[in-house]
């Protein structure tokens, strides 16, 4: 049985109530969270505008438009997204990732010329994987891990290598036996906490995104980050520099064996900050690289 709705027609309708509901893009909302309900893409939408919803169809959508209008991203609305390319699951336990990300991404494939041997990657606080999984599928050559404080997030991740269709291992020794190149482990890990088994220390790459939102500017955030981001993802509920600091102790010491790079996301706004901080634990090869919008986005330090 069908509703007395057409693509064109609801569309149209959702484009203005989201734009009454405060939603940026409401267009672009309707149309993926639609195109999600119809199992289409957004062209294959603009081909069907004369298509009748069913009754189910229909009820699925507007549940999606309710959700949307209390600011839900709809990323978590549709449990998908895509990072570098590739798709990947997102639940709230984890942050979704963002096209500032990617600048991160882009760094490293430009540095292959200079990282040695068969480079062994470390994403500390991985959260959906997607920084060593678009690795992973991007330079194959490599080996790769990624740690996060939460099970959950963590189990977001593993899903995220399968549906890459990674090999994806269980890491019970503090080294790479039984890595091979393609191959991506997850582990459960405080960066605060000490450095001990089953951690691998034979790391070529330290990465982070960390969480480096300052606890007095959560207020200033968007309702969709702040009310459904994790916040643990989110800020250090301190000055936004701790993350940032324990890092640089981690590779300033002895936790790894032949590290050659630490390549960390930036907010945008503390980079003369951390340059100074990278500076204080004895870092000299310290380079930053900018947005198109010439915003500071990741830090490259060589050890």
């Amino acid at each position: 049985m069908t509703a007395n709705w057409k693509v064109i027609d609801l569309l149209k309708k959702t484009d203005q109530y989201l734009r009454d509901k405060g939603i940026e893009n409401p267009r672009l909302n309707a149309e993926l969270l639609l195109g999600h309900t119809l199992n289409m893409s957004r062209v294959e939408l603009y081909m069907a505008f004369e298509r009748p919803l069913s009754i189910e169809e229909l009820d699925d959508y507007r549940e999606k438009i309710k959700r949307r209008s209390l600011h839900e991203p709809p990323q978590y609305i549709m449990g998908e997204t895509e990072f570098m390319g590739f798709p990947f699951k997102v639940t709230r336990d984890v942050l979704i990732p963002r096209p500032e990300t990617e600048i991160l991404i882009e760094t490293v494939l430009d540095m292959k010329a200079e990282i040695t041997g068969t480079p062994i990657f470390l994403d500390i606080g991985t959260g959906s994987g997607c920084i060593p999984i678009s690795l992973a599928k991007l330079w194959p050559q490599g080996i790769f891990y990624g740690t996060d404080i939460s099970q959950l997030a963590l189990k977001v991740a593993m899903g995220n290598a399968v549906l890459n269709e990674l090999n994806t291992k269980l890491l019970v020794k503090a080294d790479t036996e039984g890595m091979q190149p393609g191959d991506i482990a997850f582990v459960e890990h405080d960066i605060f906490q000490d450095w001990k088994e089953p951690l691998p220390r034979n790391i070529t790459v330290l990465l982070s995104n960390p969480p480096y939102i300052a606890k007095d500017e959560m207020d200033s955030l968007s309702p969709e980050v702040k009310n459904y981001e994790p916040a643990i993802s989110l800020t250090d509920n301190d000055n936004g520099m701790s993350f940032y600091t324990r890092l640089l102790e981690i590779a300033s010491g002895n936790y790894f064996s032949g590290l050659q790079y630490l390549i960390i996301e930036l907010s945008g706004s503390q980079h003369e900050l951390i340059v100074d901080l990278a500076a204080q634990f004895k870092f000299s090869k310290i380079n930053i690289r900018k947005d198109l919008n010439g915003i500071p986005r990741v830090l490259i330090i060589g050890v």
